[in-house]
C-alpha cells in the first residue's frame, strides 16, 4: 500500500515503515496553532467537535494534510499528525534551549501527564480526523538525571522535552494508552481509519 506522509518525523515514517507500506515523505511548510485561542480562530466543521488541548493538534493535523493534499492530490492517502504533551492546563511544546527543557523535565518529574497525536487522513474525497490521549507517569527525577538528559540533546526537539522512543524511556514509570501515540502516531487508529472509515484495501 501506498502512503503520503505530511511529517519530516523519522519516528513517523518508521512506524508507517513497519506495517510494510511504500512511504513518501513530503513536509511541507504550515504554520501552526500553539494555544487553544490561536486554533479556536479557526471555524472550520471538522474541528468543531474538538475542545481545549484537543483542538491545537487537530487545527495542526488537518492543516498539515490539506496542504499536502492541495500540493499531491489525495489519490494515495495522505498522513499527517501533530503530537502535543499536555500537563494540567498548560502546553508543553518543544524547549527553547536547555534551560527550557530542564524546567519543562521538572514539571514533568513526579507526576502524570496526557501525550495527544491527532491524526488526519486524506483519501480521495473523504478527510478522518482523530485526537488519541496516553496518560503518562513519571518518575520522580534527580536534579542529576535532569541534567544528564538534557545533556544527549535528545529532549531540545520534541515536544514535552522528552521521546519515550530514545533515552527519555527511563524517564517514564508507566503509561496508560498507546505506546505508538507518544512516539508521535497512533498506528492501530491510522490503521482502522484507512480500513474501516476509507475502505482501503489492507
Amino acid at each position: 500500500m501506498n502512503i503520503i506522509l505530511a511529517s519530516g518525523s523519522p519516528r513517523r515514517y518508521d512506524l508507517l515503515k513497519q506495517m510494510g507500506w511504500n512511504v513518501e515523505v513530503h513536509s511541507l511548510p504550515f504554520a501552526e496553532a500553539e494555544t487553544v485561542n490561536e486554533a479556536a480562530e479557526r471555524d472550520e466543521v471538522l474541528l468543531s467537535p474538538y475542545r481545549h488541548a484537543d483542538l491545537v493538534c487537530a487545527y495542526n493535523a488537518l492543516g498539515k494534510g490539506k496542504v499536502a493534499a492541495e500540493v499531491l492530490g489525495t489519490a494515495v492517502p495522505v498522513i499527517a499528525a501533530d503530537t502535543i504533551v499536555v500537563l494540567g492546563e498548560t502546553i508543553l511544546g518543544k524547549p527553547a534551549d536547555a534551560t527550557d527543557a530542564k524546567r519543562m523535565l521538572r514539571e514533568l518529574s513526579g507526576r502524570a501527564h496526557e501525550v495527544k497525536t491527532a491524526t488526519a487522513v486524506l483519501y480521495l474525497d473523504k478527510t478522518v480526523l482523530k485526537v488519541v490521549t496516553t496518560k503518562v507517569f513519571f518518575r520522580r527525577l534527580t536534579e542529576k538525571e535532569i541534567d544528564w538528559y538534557v545533556q544527549t540533546g535528545e529532549p531540545l526537539d520534541k515536544a514535552g522535552a522528552y521521546g519515550i522512543q530514545g533515552k527519555g524511556a527511563v524517564l517514564v514509570e508507566k503509561i496508560e494508552g498507546s505506546y505508538d501515540n507518544v512516539v508521535g502516531l497512533p498506528l492501530t487508529a491510522v490503521y482502522e481509519i484507512l480500513k474501516h472509515h476509507l475502505f482501503c484495501n489492507l
